[in-house]
């Protein structure tokens, strides 16, 4: 059906809308290119979920192969006893490690280690120090080097607008900047 000179897209599919923006774009007609990527965009939702469904089907289809790896992988490892001993002397559980990719070198071994309390009562506040213990840095170190201006503002004004407790208000307006620190930065986390 033609409309104005255009193609009257009825009901049409992700596929097919794909396939008409690549003959539009082809032939160099911007305007209906932006008209058919408005109606893909309101497919959105059926994308998102059918691009879920694969990935799903993917991972069903490797697990049988990804735990026989992990089987091998482990028996490999426990050929090696030097490794096990040199583990336990630090008193790890294990570790994790990545492959390289392309562009990017991962230098470094994650160790499984114990998780320490560090408190043995209850209630009254305060740091455990797990942050530190995790990045090397404190919650006020990871803020200033890391955190952007408007971020230190916010943290500033929640701060001073506290009537009784400005710590608290500090503690609470940290944890979103020190969650997106981590986020963008995950060299920072060495356990």
């Amino acid at each position: 059906m033609v409309e104005n000179g255009n193609t009257k897209t009825v009901n049409l599919t992700p596929a097919e809308l794909m396939s008409k923006i690549a003959a539009a774009g082809a032939s160099g007609d911007l305007a209906e290119v932006i008209r058919l990527g408005n109606q893909l965009k309101k497919h959105q939702v059926e994308i998102q979920r059918a691009e879920a469904e694969k990935l799903k089907a993917e991972a069903v289809a490797m697990a049988g192969d990804r735990e026989k790896l992990a089987k091998e992988i482990h028996r490999f490892v426990a050929k090696f006893p030097e490794l096990q001993s040199r583990l336990n002397a630090v008193k790890a559980k294990g570790y994790t490690f990545k492959l390289d990719e392309d562009g990017v070198e991962y230098k470094s071994v994650a160790l499984t280690v114990p998780t320490i309390k560090t408190r043995t009562s209850g209630g009254g506040g305060g740091s455990t120090g797990a942050l530190k213990a995790q990045t090397g840095l404190s919650r006020h170190e990871l803020v200033d080097q890391y955190a952007n201006e408007d971020e230190k503002a916010s943290i500033t004004k929640a701060e001073e607008a506290a009537t009784s407790r400005p710590d608290s208000a500090r503690y609470i307006a940290e944890k979103p900047v020190i969650k997106r620190i981590l986020a963008d930065n995950p060299h920072l986390i060495k356990s």
